[in-house]
């Protein structure tokens, strides 16, 4: 993959910094423009490695990292990842150099939450947050696997859009719902692509519920801090309903412009606009809701399935997986219920479910 080419070495040592410090890791993010005004979409810039997490309020942190080599100067490039992580969102930036900044550039870079360091810095500073930093020890911390991972979307238009949608607009779009409902639709007017027999379509899978699960630990955040514990099902659902399509305003607005199109197409009926597999996705929230700082340590695991699925098994690093898992029951039972819902929303085949199943069963 052409992308990811430029900077391996760079971009591994930004992964393993979000993982030790608890970040989810996202490679070759495109930045879009905010409203496209064109007939084609068009790509601001791109974030080498994003790093994201849920905080305890439920809003994510974002970090982005920059890779590349530039004839700009270090407090110029500075300003310019100061100016990204105000247009995206982010919160910190790190920009790795190939050559050392002054001490008065890094000072001053880092009074705009930008930090600058060569590569010999950034390992020093990686490794004063954990001994872990140079060790190999999963699946996610080798860029290899990351390469075989992106490439197994190359050359299938249809996996290209559903990754694209998992890897750009999952991290970057600040309307979870929204962004939800994509990835359903595009996994399920891709469904026919996908055969669990191979390889690289239970890669792309893996990869998408992954995404999945880092949506519904915002979504069920949200969710905690609106919906009374002991409602009842019917007022739990109406709230769901409302938060899912956007506001009461705008559910009705989808149910006039259903009915208006099903009065011109007798042979349709007129209902309620709905979201896939609906009565299925009120019981995730529900059982979610249990414990929602859980949700989101499901992302490493099923990314690390996703990368396995695509490169040699490492007993070493299935150990690691096994001890993640292992290590909270909540990640096994979240990631059964995420997967067993993706599936049945996207009306993908069903021996998916049992796959995640078996692998966890193997990782035992």
């Amino acid at each position: 993959m052409a992308a990811l080419d430029k900077d391996l070495y760079q971009k591994e040592s930004a992964v393993r910094f979000c993982l030790i410090n608890g970040l989810i890791p996202f490679l070759e993010v495109d930045v879009l423009n905010f409203r496209e005004l064109s007939e084609t979409e068009t790509v601001i810039t791109d974030f080498d490695v994003l790093g994201v997490k849920i905080e305890p309020t439920g809003q994510p942190q974002k970090i982005l990292f920059d890779c590349k080599t530039s004839k700009v100067s270090p407090i110029n490039r500075a300003f310019w990842a100061s100016g990204l992580m105000q247009y995206a969102g982010c919160d910190e930036a790190f920009v790795l150099l190939r050559r050392k900044a002054s001490e008065a550039h890094r000072l001053s870079a880092k009074t705009i939450n930008v930090h600058l360091f060569d590569d010999s810095q950034f390992s020093n500073y990686a490794e004063s947050c954990s001994i872990d930093f140079n060790v190999d020890y999963c699946y996610s911390t080798k860029i290899d696997n990351w390469v075989s991972l992106f490439n197994a979307k190359v050359g299938n238009n249809h996996f290209e859009q559903c990754f694209k949608i998992s890897n750009i607009n999952v991290p970057l779009e600040k309307d979870v719902t929204k962004v939800l409902r994509q990835l359903i639709t595009a996994f399920q007017k891709s469904r026919g692509e996908f055969d669990p027999a191979k390889s690289k379509h239970r890669a792309i899978f893996y990869h998408a519920t992954s995404s999945f699960a880092f949506l519904m630990a915002q979504i069920i955040h949200d969710l905690r801090n609106v919906v009374d514990f002991d409602a009842e099902l019917d007022d739990f659902e109406r709230v769901v309903r409302f938060y899912i399509w956007g506001g009461r305003d705008s559910l009705r607005l989808r149910n006039k412009l259903k009915s208006a199109f099903a009065s011109q197409n007798k042979s349709l009926p007129q209902e309620e606009a709905e979201f896939n597999g609906w009565p299925m996705f009120v019981e995730l929230c529900r059982s979610l809701l249990d414990s929602p700082a859980d949700i989101q340590k499901c992302v490493n695991p099923l990314r690390e399935l996703a990368m396995r699925s695509v490169t040699p098994i490492d007993e070493k690093k299935d150990a690691h997986l096994s001890s993640l898992i292992a290590s909270n029951k909540r990640i096994r039972q979240f990631s059964m219920s995420l997967v067993r819902y993706f599936v049945t929303a996207t009306k993908l085949p069903s021996e998916f479910i049992s796959d995640l199943d078996k692998a966890f069963d193997d990782l035992r």
